[in-house]
């Protein structure tokens, strides 16, 4: 079931900013990262939640900033927030903004 709430989620984020081909996850460029005072990351124009359950994965170097594209794979909360399960630097060509 909350794969397919996810799912349902994903087709209302932008287009420019979904990679076709995966139904759970989202692709886009970190626009914001979370601080002591606001724990939410701005991906793809979208907010997400993370926390240390989180899991980060950065390969070749590549690091977790502003401007990297990623791919975010999570579920919706019961307050109808995306909460962050997986999150992955991906290749540029991934994020289409």
């Amino acid at each position: 079931m909350k794969k397919f709430l996810l799912a349902l989620a994903a087709l209302s984020f932008s287009l420019s900013a979904f990679a076709a081909g995966d139904d759970d996850a989202f692709y886009g460029k970190i626009e914001k990262m979370p601080s002591a005072q606001n724990p939410t990351w701005v991906i793809g124009g979208k907010t997400f939640k993370a926390d240390a359950r989180t899991k980060v994965e950065s390969h070749g170097g590549h690091k977790f900033d502003v401007g990297a594209c990623v791919k975010v794979e999570g579920d919706i909360d019961h307050r109808g927030e995306f909460f962050i399960s997986e999150m992955e630097i991906k290749n540029e060509t991934r994020c289409h903004k």
